[in-house]
């Protein structure tokens, strides 16, 4: 148990001015806003120069500024506190430089015998790695952003500065990283998963060579639990020495699976395939944390979600899943960004413009070999005057000065359907005539849009999310008639998340890997390892 440290040796003073006429300010995380929050209500009687704290980051000496130069960190609590919030993040898979967690432990050890300049040092380093750790856990340790270019999601606010004041002041550093924690059951069992691995790390694999069902095999008890962290067992195994067909069965099909001599008995080859599973598994667990911090903490009542690696979607209200959609999405040349947005409007018998990569690479060079597949697709062409061009008397040399709109109807590329959402990447989804592409696994197929199967379920349920007086009949008519029709649904608003993900834990702890299809996760889990 922690004790509360005693300062009597310490002349403490009020920042305020006067101690009793003030009550201490409600503790809570402050996220956007800028409330005019006060100096701590007493602090020993060291204070220090602002120029001192010119070389901090600007959090830090905001906080310093409103603290009126004062330390913060002299009562011990608040420094234990921290010092288990950060042993914590491992299980976030944030990394804590052990070198710094250990300055901060030996500092912490030897508070009372610092000099006044020692102390004040030490206050920065305290407050510096609070600041940097909340935020690494609100909204990442790597900014999205400098690594991909397609990243549409806007970093979460977060008032570092006035939120520390709050939480000295209660002496409540341990609420701060528990409240901004997202709450998220995709997070949360993630960092369960996490937690589940470290904790085995505790245990020794040794190799077991023959044995009988119902022999005693000590080495079973630590062979067990990694067995079923890889799902190779069920939980609800007994954790004993116990060599049962189960287990022998459970052995041989993961020997099987790696490729390995299935004899059912744990060899060194078999402890290795192990670890390096585990291995694979805790990286792949760090860096969709990671990501999850990047999204938004909270998602609306009504949401449409992708996750682009596991090529689906589901439409979400009030918490249930209403339905699940194959998709199609981009190819690793034209990716499917990661984005935060709401749904606008919902388009029947949708045109198509041409973006200008399609236009370039795919339009352009077809039609130059083909001079009538402007019409047998459907294509008016206009110049920069917005004039009709014939295809006879299109020119081929200036190709992508021309804009090009597809009708329509059947056979458009956007097929029957579009569903629209601000973005800065010209993406949307859509139906498609090109229905092959959801047979297959692997349906990276797309030019950065997404495709969704059974586009028409998805209208029904936004237009009853959106409360559009449109019924099945009513939408069947607007399609048969080809004329296209833009429907409005802004004013019950439906969120869409393109979001990417390639490990998902259920509630108990089995996990399920989607492809990398964008090569990210290596790049990432390095980044977090330096």
């Amino acid at each position: 148990m922690i004790k509360k440290m005693l300062l009597p040796a310490v002349l403490l003073t009020c920042a305020l001015s006067s101690c009793n006429e003030k009550s201490k300010q409600a503790m809570r995380v402050i996220y956007g806003e800028n409330p005019e929050v006060e100096a701590l209500l007493e602090v020993p009687d060291i204070q220090f120069d602002s120029l001192q704290t010119s070389e901090l980051k600007e959090d830090v000496r905001l906080f310093y500024k409103t603290n009126n130069y004062h330390l913060g960190w002299f009562n011990e609590l608040n420094r234990q506190q921290l010092l288990e919030s950060l042993q914590e993040l491992k299980l976030d898979g944030i990394n804590v430089a052990t070198k710094d967690l250990h300055q901060l432990v030996d500092l912490d050890a030897t508070y009372d015998k610092l000099e006044e300049g020692e102390k004040i040092q030490a206050d920065f380093l305290f407050s510096t790695m609070y600041v940097n750790t909340l935020n690494n856990l609100y909204n990442g340790s790597v900014k999205a952003k400098r690594i991909y270019g397609d990243w549409e999601i806007t970093p979460k606010p977060l008032n570092t500065s006035a939120t520390l004041l709050l939480a000295l002041e209660h002496k409540n550093i341990t609420l701060t990283y528990d409240s901004i924690r997202t709450k998220q059951p995709v997070y949360t069992q993630l960092r369960n998963k996490l937690s589940s691995y470290y904790a085995l790390e505790k245990d020794s694999l040794k190799p077991f060579k023959q044995a009988k069902i119902n022999d005693t095999i000590p080495e079973l008890i630590a062979l067990k639990k990694h067995l079923i962290f890889l799902n190779q067992l069920a939980d609800s195994i007994e954790s004993n020495a116990i060599y049962t067909k189960t287990i022998a069965q459970s052995i041989k099909a993961f020997q099987q699976k790696k490729k390995l001599n299935a004899t059912g008995y744990s060899d060194t080859k078999t402890i290795a395939a192990i670890l390096q599973d585990e291995n694979t598994l805790k990286e792949k667990l760090i860096v969709n944390l990671e990501r999850w911090r990047w999204f938004p903490r909270e998602f609306s009542d009504n949401y449409i979600l992708v996750n682009i690696p596991a090529f689906s979607l589901v439409s979400v209200s009030k918490q249930d899943t209403i339905q699940q959609h194959k998709v199609v999405v981009g190819t690793t040349a034209r990716k499917t960004p990661i984005l935060s947005s709401t749904l606008t409007n919902v388009v029947l018998n949708p045109t198509w413009t041409v973006p200008p990569t399609i236009k370039k690479n795919d339009l352009v060079p077809k039609a130059s070999n083909d001079l009538s597949y402007f019409s047998r697709l459907n294509f008016t062409i206009y110049d920069s005057q917005g004039k009709v061009v014939s295809p006879e008397n299109w020119d081929a040399s200036k190709g992508t000065s021309y804009r090009y709109v597809q009708k329509g109807g059947p056979g458009n590329t956007l097929g029957r359907v579009k569903f629209m959402f601000t973005n800065n990447h010209a993406v949307y989804l859509h139906d498609t005539p090109s229905q092959w592409g959801f047979a297959r696994n692997d349906r990276n197929l797309s030019s950065g849009c997404v495709r969704v199967q059974d586009p028409f379920d998805l209208t029904a349920y936004i237009f009853a999310q959106a409360e559009k007086n449109l019924s099945k009949e009513d939408v069947e008519k607007i399609i048969e008639s080809k004329e296209t029709k833009s429907v409005s649904v802004s004013n019950n608003p439906i969120d869409v998340h393109l979001l990417y993900w390639t490990v998902q834990i259920d509630a108990h702890g089995a996990f399920t890997y989607f492809k990398d299809i964008y090569k990210y996760d290596e790049d990432l889990y390095k980044r977090l390892s330096k």
